[in-house]
């Protein structure tokens, strides 16, 4: 695959991976109903949500700087586990949720297959 089709996909994949992070961060800072009935649902406490909030804000940013892109794309794996593991621990099982965290896994993933060998090497 060529260096311009990897860049291509890379930015439709980070894009993407951004638009949903951005979304799901403002609603949290925004205190919107449903988040809070989805933290009051996982027993998790309701200020938790601005410090997710805040973090999901950061990885749309980070996925949109190419340089950081990577390593971004890293940290989305531990964060979309924890995902999973909130909605399949909710009080009812909220199962038809976990399909958003597997998805956004898989676009991490591209991101890190397409980003492989993409750093120029530097010779001595």
């Amino acid at each position: 695959m060529s260096t311009k089709a990897k860049n291509i996909i890379s930015w439709i994949a980070a894009v993407l991976l951004s638009l949903a992070f951005v979304f799901s961060g403002i609603t949290k800072l925004l205190g919107i109903e449903t988040q809070v009935k989805n933290f009051e649902s996982w027993g998790y406490p309701l200020w938790l949500m601005y410090p997710i909030g805040i973090s999901e804000i950061i990885f749309a940013v980070g996925l949109l700087i190419p340089k950081y892109r990577k390593f971004f794309a890293y940290l989305i794996y531990p964060w979309m586990v924890i995902a999973i593991y909130t909605h399949l621990q909710a009080d009812p099982p909220q199962t038809q949720m976990i399909g958003a965290p597997i998805f956004f896994g898989i676009l991490a993933t591209i991101i890190v297959l397409v980003s492989r060998n993409s750093q120029p090497k530097i010779e001595a």
